[in-house]
């Protein structure tokens, strides 16, 4: 068997949990975990009709950042949904993220991924080299 077999085989069989990182919106910790393939074909089926038009109101962004999320935010919360007269918990994000620079953090996160998890660690690792150059 191929190398490239065995490689996705393992992945495929193995519980592997998937990648996160975490961003502050509005003084706020969220964890976003990476969205695979399935994740954002999903988001986009759950958002468009087959000739693309919006099936509510909400589009594959909101339905992304809520399946990137939903194991660190309750999206399903019944009080949370009416608060916000919500039916579906895709329509939330746009209306908790009010604010347009936060909601473009986690929309960021969600679709540039890896981009943003490496400016993470940039943004770490200079933070803690002018930490130990004021120590020093």
């Amino acid at each position: 068997m191929s190398d490239k077999l065995q490689k996705y085989l393992a992945a495929g069989t193995e519980a592997a949990k998937p990648e996160q990182i975490e961003v502050e919106v509005d003084g706020d910790k969220w964890s976003v975990r990476r969205l695979t393939t399935i994740d954002l074909r999903r988001a986009y089926e759950s958002a468009y009709n087959d000739d693309g038009t919006a099936k509510g109101s909400f589009n594959d962004i909101d339905a992304m950042i809520v399946k990137a999320t939903e194991h660190d935010f309750d999206w399903k919360n019944i009080e949370l949904l009416k608060a916000y007269n919500c039916i579906n918990k895709n329509e939330l994000p746009p209306r908790v993220l009010n604010d347009p620079d936060h909601y473009a953090i986690l929309a960021k996160a969600v679709r540039n991924f890896q981009e943003t998890k490496d400016a993470l660690l940039k943004e770490a690792k200079n933070s803690s080299g002018e930490t130990e150059k004021q120590a020093g």
